[in-house]
Formats: C-alpha cells, sequence, structure tokens
C-alpha cells in the first residue's frame, strides 16, 4: 500500500469515525506556513466542533497505530505560536495528525461578581475582551504581544506572561479539565467529590476559585507538555482598578544601563504590588518601534551606528526605556506617582506618565494638525496610546510590526488583521531567564551584541522585570524567509546565543520546537518527567515529543 493510499484510508476513517463533530482534512499550503523556515511533519488536520469528538479522535488514533507507526495527535490552540513553531508539532516523527482546537472557542463560564471565567481553547484575546465588554464586567484580559487573535489558553499552558497585573498567566490558571490519552475525562479532585454528591452534573464553584485542590497538585505537569488534550482552563481575571497610569522613563547616556535598571529595582523594593511587571528597552528595539528598517526590508544586514543614531535623533530615542504601570485606588496611584517621582529623581533623564497634562496636550495637537514636523511626534503617541490600551487588558496589534521588519514583501498594517506566518515573515525568539543583577544582565546586554551581528541579525534587547527577583528577556531574531542565508544566519545565531548563554547561567524558560527535540533525556528532571507521560500515555498517542525527551518503550 503506497504512503498516499494509506493517507487516504486514514482521512476516510476519521472521517467516519468522527462524522459531524469534526473536520477532516489534508494539510493545505495555508496551514504549512510558520514563521522558523520549519518543516511541517504533519499527515493531516482535524478541527473538532464540539469537545464530544476529542475522545472518539484518541480511540481512533489508538486502534490505528499498528498500522500507521507512531500515529500521534498533537493539539494546537489557534496555532499562532509564531517564533517558537507556529502550528508545527513538536514531533521527530512524520505520521502526526494536527489537531486544531481554534472552533472550540466557548466561554463556559463567567462570574461576574469574581471576574472567575472558564474558556476553551480557541478563546482569543479579543474574543474574551468583546465578551467582557458586552456585559461591562470590570475585569482585564490577560494581554500578550502576540495580539487580539491568539489563544489565551495556550499561551497560559505554555506559561506565558505579560505587562498586565498579573503577569505570570499560569499563576491565575485555577482549574484544569480535558481527556487524558485512554479517553477519561480529567478534572480536580474538588470537582470529582462534588459530582458524588450532585447527580445533576452542575459546576463546582469552589473548583474553579481554589488553584491547589487536594494531594499532590496535578494541574502543572499539563503545561508544557503533551500529558493531556486540555478542552478548558479557568482563569482568575484581574479586576480593573479604580485608577491606572503608566510612565516612561528615558535614559540617553550611553553607560546608562545601571542606572536604570537601579530604578527598577528601587521601584520593586517600594511598590512591588501596586506596580506591575516593568518592561526595559535598549535603544535599537524602540528605533525597530518608532522608525521603518533604514537598511531597507530586504537587506540582510545590521543597522549602523550612525543609522540607529539618526533614528534616535529623529524620534528622541534613549539608550534605554523604562515602562511601567500602576495600577490601585486614586490615593494609591497619586502615591505610587510621588514615590515613582522620587526614586527616578536625578537619575532618570526624562519621566513621563500618561496621564500627564504633556501627554493629553501632545496628542490633541498632533490629532488636529497635518504639519509634517509634527508627523513622527504623532506616530509616537499613537503607539504610545496602543501600548497604555495593552497595558489596561486591550488587545492590540501594536507589538505585531517587529516581525515585519525584514520582511520585503510585505508591510505591517494595522487597519487588518495581522498574521506574520501567511505574510512570509521570518521570526525566531531567544527567551532566556537572566539573573536579577545589574552585573548579570549588562553581562548578558554585552553577549546578546557581540554575537547577533555576526549573523547580521539586530540585537534588539527587553528586559521584563516580572518582579524585584525574576527578569526574562526576549530577542526577537527577525530575517527574511526567503533568503537562504538569511534563514541559515538566523537559526544559528539562536543555537550560538542558546549555548552561550547557559554557559553564562543565562537558561530559557521557553523554548521552540526544534529545541525541544534537543533536551538532555538522561537528566534527572526529564527522566521524571518522562516517567509521568509514559504512565499516562504509554503509546504516545498526545504529542509524544513536546518537552519529552526520555521515552519508556510500550511493552
Amino acid at each position: 500500500m503506497t504512503a498516499t493510499t494509506k493517507l487516504d484510508n486514514l482521512l476516510q476513517i476519521l472521517a467516519e469515525r468522527l462524522g459531524r463533530s469534526a473536520e477532516v482534512n489534508c494539510i493545505t499550503s495555508e496551514e504549512l506556513t510558520n514563521t522558523e523556515c520549519l518543516t511541517l511533519n504533519a499527515i493531516c488536520i482535524v478541527r473538532p466542533l464540539t469537545t464530544k469528538a476529542i475522545p472518539l479522535i484518541l480511540n481512533v488514533v489508538s486502534t490505528l497505530q499498528r498500522d500507521f507507526e507512531h500515529l500521534s495527535i498533537y493539539p494546537i490552540s489557534t496555532g499562532k505560536n509564531w517564533g517558537y513553531g507556529s502550528a508545527n508539532p513538536s514531533s521527530k516523527n512524520e505520521n502526526a495528525i494536527l489537531l486544531d482546537m481554534s472552533l472550540l472557542n466557548e466561554v463556559t463560564f463567567f462570574d461576574s461578581e469574581s471576574g472567575i471565567a472558564s474558556i476553551q481553547p480557541g478563546v482569543t484575546q479579543q474574543q474574551l475582551y468583546d465578551f467582557l465588554q458586552e456585559l461591562n464586567a470590570p475585569f482585564m484580559v490577560p494581554v500578550t504581544g502576540a495580539g487580539p487573535t491568539t489563544s489565551i489558553l495556550g499561551n497560559a499552558l505554555e506559561r506565558g506572561y505579560g505587562i498586565t497585573p498579573i503577569a505570570d498567566h499560569f499563576t491565575a490558571v485555577t482549574a484544569i479539565k480535558g481527556y487524558l490519552a485512554d479517553s477519561s475525562f480529567y478534572e480536580s479532585s474538588l470537582q470529582a467529590m462534588s459530582n458524588a454528591s450532585n447527580s445533576n452534573g452542575e459546576e463546582c464553584y469552589v473548583d474553579k476559585t481554589f488553584k491547589w485542590k487536594h494531594g499532590p497538585y496535578l494541574d502543572g505537569i499539563f503545561t508544557q507538555s503533551g500529558n493531556m488534550v486540555v478542552t478548558e482552563v479557568t482563569i482568575a481575571l484581574a479586576r480593573k482598578k479604580p485608577a491606572f497610569d503608566s510612565f516612561y522613563m528615558r535614559f540617553f547616556d550611553e553607560d546608562s544601563f545601571e542606572t536604570a535598571y537601579g530604578v527598577v529595582q528601587d521601584i520593586f523594593q517600594n511598590l512591588e504590588g501596586v506596580v506591575g511587571s516593568i518592561n526595559l528597552m535598549d535603544k535599537r528595539r524602540v528605533a525597530a518601534m518608532v522608525a521603518d528598517n533604514p537598511q531597507g526590508a530586504g537587506n540582510h544586514a545590521v543597522m549602523t551606528s550612525e543609522q540607529v543614531n539618526s533614528i534616535a535623533k529623529k524620534y528622541d530615542v534613549p539608550e534605554w526605556t523604562v515602562v511601567g504601570t500602576i495600577y490601585g485606588t486614586k490615593a494609591v496611584a497619586k502615591a505610587a506617582k510621588k514615590d515613582i517621582k522620587r526614586i527616578a529623581a536625578k537619575k532618570a533623564d526624562q519621566l513621563l506618565f500618561s496621564n500627564s497634562l504633556l501627554v493629553s496636550l501632545g496628542k490633541v495637537v498632533t490629532e488636529n494638525t497635518n504639519l509634517p514636523l509634527l508627523s513622527s511626534a504623532k506616530e509616537q503617541l499613537e503607539k504610545l496610546s496602543a501600548g497604555i490600551e495593552v497595558m489596561q487588558g486591550k488587545p492590540s496589534q501594536v507589538a505585531l510590526p517587529l516581525a515585519y521588519w525584514r520582511n520585503p514583501r510585505v508591510k505591517p498594517d494595522k487597519t487588518r488583521i495581522m498574521n506574520p506566518a501567511e505574510d512570509g515573515c521570518g521570526l525566531l525568539w531567544y527567551a532566556p531567564l537572566v539573573p536579577a543583577k545589574a552585573g548579570a544582565m549588562k553581562q548578558f546586554v554585552d553577549m546578546v551584541r557581540t554575537i547577533a551581528p555576526k549573523y547580521n541579525i539586530e540585537p534588539m534587547i527587553t528586559f521584563t522585570n516580572l518582579s524585584g527577583i525574576s527578569t526574562d528577556s526576549t530577542i526577537p531574531i527577525v530575517f527574511d524567509k526567503e533568503n537562504p542565508q538569511a534563514v541559515e544566519d538566523a537559526h544559528n545565531c539562536l543555537d550560538a546565543l542558546y549555548h552561550e548563554g547557559l554557559k553564562q547561567g543565562f537558561v530559557p524558560y521557553r523554548l521552540n520546537i526544534k529545541q525541544q527535540q534537543e533536551l538532555d533525556p538522561d537528566s534527572t528532571f526529564w527522566k521524571t518527567a518522562g516517567k509521568i507521560a509514559h504512565a499516562l500515555d504509554p503509546n504516545g498517542i498526545i504529542s509524544p515529543d513536546r518537552y519529552n525527551p526520555y521515552k519508556i518503550e510500550s511493552n
């Protein structure tokens, strides 16, 4: 039997068994798109229309594994994991079925008093925002820079973060439900106890509000793993505060990094809980936000110092920019602003608050004046406003244009829905945890600025300070997918940063699908994780290679 005939038979069997509960199709060129230039190892795609299709799919795959070696399913939420694999399965094998959960997009529970919401995989940032707006509910969406069309559940299971009050998004997850590989339905011990006493199967409210349940904490093993097909998470949404403000500090001296980070540390030491996460961005990163690529998008070359300085002069870009948020009552916000002014005094070259009279006046002037002289100021204020909306929990595409920095074929357009994968953008992420100490962070900056230009990659640096003791950096590796040399350089740059970073104590908190396959199977940690995966899924039905280098052969 030929491979084509076997695939046709598989599609026919899936279609017959699943009936109207799911869509079954061959992989099309649209599903093949990704920002990483990786080969898609999926043979077909299944889109469940109801959660009842999930156990049917699991059973079908289990029965067909004798005919299709290593047959498995790879669940995705919306498939927009840009920079880490997009919709690609993290698979070493070719017989993978892509399980696209994007059509499961219901908010299945919402308590308008507490802000507790249960959502399915396909619920996007924009959908939840619209849902809350319609109810006039005073809660914030846990937004990310990936934009309005991306999955909230997917980001939480990948342990992503944002700049809203609950920066660590898995922290907000209070309950998880889904199907294990044997098609049994998983829910918490609290819900199970409630079910035993209530035959009507009603939702257990306290299960949705208490994260830790009974006994060993199990929900965590279903994040960054293939241990279950997750069909629902419950999240505690952050409540909108009576007062909100954001602050912007600018440091123009070339050697001002330690001063800038010292201010960040002081703010956390004095105002943690009132101030959310704080971003610290270098000049090249901000320059890429406010200006087009001066090299031309199709040129595989790093900006010269003269070009960077020219952008900095035109747009008044400093060496380092600090961006943070204040949430609280009006009295708390007022007091916090006073403290921030005190901390920044004689250190920051400029301190600006989003609610300041200067910003408000600037918006009025630029919106009602078409002078060319004010065009750059108008653009910056528009991006400032979009950034402020993100901090308040409103989804935005403000961060997506970065992916188009070296795309000579398609320009970013905020008037349409942007999709970097479909638009042919090249993007990889290097996302290490960096010791939250000025010396280590400066060492990291020097490492990135030394390595990235060797591969013609723009060294754009952002630190996200999640707290006073935890710092993550996100380094975008942006390249032209149509340029073979650029593709090779981009992947080599990521490898160089990854390996040199490990030597210097910078360890990624998140890995792309290729890096996951290179994890050390002999470490005690991955052996333990592998044993758990094998106990739950001995035949490797669900994402067997996802963060799982250690395999136990099934009898």
